[in-house]
């Protein structure tokens, strides 16, 4: 039996993630949180957001 390609599937990409939050989560500052938003939008992949995002200063006790 010959096969035919099925064109119909849909292959999704990786789940978006509120920008704004996830700044917030890492303990960035307003100015850096702007910035992020500027250049990325409100939503966006983790990947771009891990890339773009700056490391979280040190919490000494």
């Amino acid at each position: 039996m010959k096969q035919t390609p099925n064109r119909q599937v849909r292959i999704p990409g990786p789940p978006l993630h509120c920008v704004q939050k996830t700044c917030d989560k890492a303990g960035a500052s307003p100015k850096e949180v702007r910035k992020m938003l500027q250049l990325l939008g409100k939503r966006a992949a983790l990947h771009e957001l891990s890339q773009n995002l700056k490391d979280r200063p040190p919490k000494f006790r």
